[in-house]
């Protein structure tokens, strides 16, 4: 026979309880604990609180970004517009940097020189 506490009260009092008290009322419905109301409000007011600060950091920047369009005398749609422009000269710089870094690296094969010396032949700093 299992001599366990919730073994023994079964067999007392035939209910099926144990020694510790049961997680339900009455009706059958599980008890939420006192405290996790509280931490989840804790945590819904932690949260209000951060998209406040979140709102506020982007009210800030829009207008900080109003009055740098201002001073430049731009509207959005221009800004943009200059950025996609400006990224899409980045992108054909690239492009040509990395044939001229494959052009001086079959360059120094040829001449069976390092690619260090081949860009100080040409005055080109390891850094471009």
């Amino acid at each position: 026979m299992d001599a366990s506490p919730s073994k023994r009260t079964t067999a007392a009092n035939g209910k099926g309880s144990s020694l510790l008290p049961d997680s339900r009322d009455d009706s059958g419905q599980d008890e939420q604990p006192l405290f996790a109301t509280t931490l989840e409000d804790e945590h819904k007011q932690e949260l209000k609180t951060g998209i406040g600060k979140l709102k506020q950091e982007l009210e800030s920047q829009t207008q900080a970004r109003d009055a740098l369009l201002k001073r430049a005398g731009m509207s959005i749609e221009q800004a943009r517009q200059l950025n996609d422009e400006h990224i899409e000269r980045l992108h054909r710089y690239n492009d040509i940097k990395d044939a001229a870094q494959i052009l001086f690296g079959k360059l120094a094969e040829l001449k069976g020189k390092t690619v260090k010396e081949i860009y100080e032949e040409h005055g080109v700093d390891l850094a471009d």
